[in-house]
């Protein structure tokens, strides 16, 4: 069997036709009871596939489960389904989940092969021997059975950050089965709405993607746009969104409660007229979800999903969400990362001919713009060799630095120590670069505003007014007033902390 992380949970869960859900097994750490874990693990819609990887969190950390729907002559509908899965102890992360479906599902076999069935009732003096199995993975993998594992539970965050900020540098040796393979089919299924999407996340907004199962698309989604939607790493008081896996009707009123930012998941409808629920609700159940990334370049035409916001809405009603004029170079950037050869990696030094020649003079010049900008506000210093640059500390220097490079050394050789870098997964890390790029851009020309103010003992953290909105939205300021890219702006400000409410200062 593959070798399971630390665990903080293992369990099975079984959906009986009589009594619904049920918890067949379920062993964790301490301080971490089932609670909802039954229905956590069984959402809507399952019962029409025969198997699924379901995506979650259970009390802050992440978990996943195998879901499994097989023929029964024991159950009057012909049925037995049923979940095994773990939730993982800290420092893991969100992207750790997609690797465990090869090893759950090794276990579920071995559960399946037994005389008796997984889901055969158990007590604690008779346990069945489903039941005595998982006793004995869960002891071989409990994280508090290890050396040092007295912080297994006590994740601060910083990891899931650094873990992202490592695919946009390109350093990071990802499995082919790692969520970032799944940004090139989020480009083509979202088209130009990734960016009023990648706006709302980078503000804090709630989002819900919303769709029949499977659910393993639908959870890889969700965790694209949760990296896109961090903070540049020179914000060191921001507050960053949270991916919460999927959700269902037993989660709706602490959702509702739940502060900050954060990308879910849900097979429940129902969420959709729940506006209170939610600031951005992404619709994708118009459009057929695999249970694997495409691989190809030529991805099929889909239909395009129905994406509605209640943000800063009267009565929270929904009103559907559109792309701008404005947001189409951004856009075009993307597709033209997404088109590019083979050769074209993210942090790392390849060949590639003409077209790397292009995109060379491409990466120079944005290079020359942020160099010019932060020197002429007095940011920059000029190197030894009479580059400008950033100071010293400032974190995200190394996005600019020569060895960090999308492309370079075009006459240089080709790479031949590493394996062939999965083209999904390639093509993700660009997308995602990108992003972070102009993400990075966008803190520039906030913190530009900010320090041209006058000096003053509060006057760095005060909200934006409506000169400063209207002087960064520039030409796209509308005749009626700040508008939604005003709003944006603001949001930012605030989620970054680079301003505070009003409302916060006095409390």
């Amino acid at each position: 069997m593959s070798t399971l992380p630390p665990l903080a949970a293992i369990f099975l869960t079984h959906f009986d036709d009589i009594k619904g859900q049920s918890v067949i097994f379920y062993a964790s750490l301490p301080n971490l009871p089932a609670e909802t874990i039954e229905h956590t693990t069984l959402p809507s819609g399952l019962h029409a596939l025969d198997s699924d990887l379901v995506l979650f969190v259970h009390h802050d950390l992440p978990g996943a489960g195998v879901f499994r729907n097989r023929l029964s002559v024991e159950s009057s509908r012909g049925r037995k389904m049923g979940t095994l899965g773990v939730v993982l102890a800290s420092p893991a992360v969100p992207s750790d989940l997609f690797s465990l479906h090869d090893p759950l599902s090794t276990l579920f076999d071995q559960l399946e092969s037994l005389e008796s069935s997984p889901f055969a009732p158990s007590t604690s003096t008779s346990p069945s021997n489903a039941v005595s199995i998982l006793a004995k993975v869960w002891h071989d993998h409990r994280a508090d059975s290890r050396p040092g594992s007295s912080d297994y539970v006590k994740g601060n965050g910083k990891e899931v950050v650094r873990g992202i900020m490592q695919l946009v540098d390109g350093r990071a040796s990802l499995p082919i089965d790692h969520p970032i393979a799944w940004m090139p089919s989020l480009l083509g299924v979202l088209g130009p709405s990734i960016v009023p999407v990648y706006k709302a996340a980078l503000s804090g907004q709630r989002i819900i993607l919303y769709s029949t199962p499977p659910l393993l698309p639908l959870a890889a989604f969700a965790w694209c746009i949760w990296s896109i939607s961090l903070s540049p790493p020179s914000t060191p008081d921001a507050e960053p969104s949270k991916w919460i896996g999927n959700v269902g009707l037993m989660d709706l009123t602490e959702l509702k409660k739940r502060k900050g930012g954060w990308i879910a998941t849900t097979s429940d409808a129902i969420y959709k007229s729940h506006h209170a629920a939610y600031d951005m609700f992404v619709d994708l159940s118009s459009i057929p979800l695999s249970s694997s990334p495409p691989h190809d370049e030529n991805t099929p035409t889909t239909p395009t999903p129905h994406i509605f916001s209640t943000y800063h809405q009267p009565n929270n009603v929904p009103v559907p969400v559109t792309y701008s004029f404005s947001d189409l170079p951004l856009y075009k950037s993307l597709l033209l990362l997404t088109s590019s050869p083979p050769t074209v990696h993210a942090g790392v030094s390849k060949t590639g001919g003409w077209w790397l020649l292009a995109f060379e003079l491409l990466e120079r010049a944005w290079k020359l713009c942020i160099g010019v900008c932060d020197f002429a506000v007095g940011r920059g210093n000029v190197g030894e060799q009479g580059h400008l640059g950033l100071d010293e500390g400032e974190e995200d220097a190394r996005l600019l630095d020569e060895d960090d490079e999308i492309i370079s050394n075009l006459g240089g050789e080709q790479e031949t120590d590493e394996d062939p870098e999965d083209e999904a997964i390639r093509r993700g890390k660009l997308i995602l670069r990108q992003l972070h790029h102009n993400s990075y851009h966008l803190h520039s020309k906030l913190r530009d505003t900010i320090d041209a103010r006058p000096r003053g003992e509060t006057s760095r953290t005060a909200p934006l007014n409506q000169t400063e909105v209207r002087q960064l939205v520039g030409s796209k300021w509308p005749l009626g007033g700040s508008g939604g890219e005003g709003q944006f702006w603001k949001d930012i400000a605030r989620v970054w902390g680079v301003t505070v409410d009003i409302e916060e200062q006095d409390s």
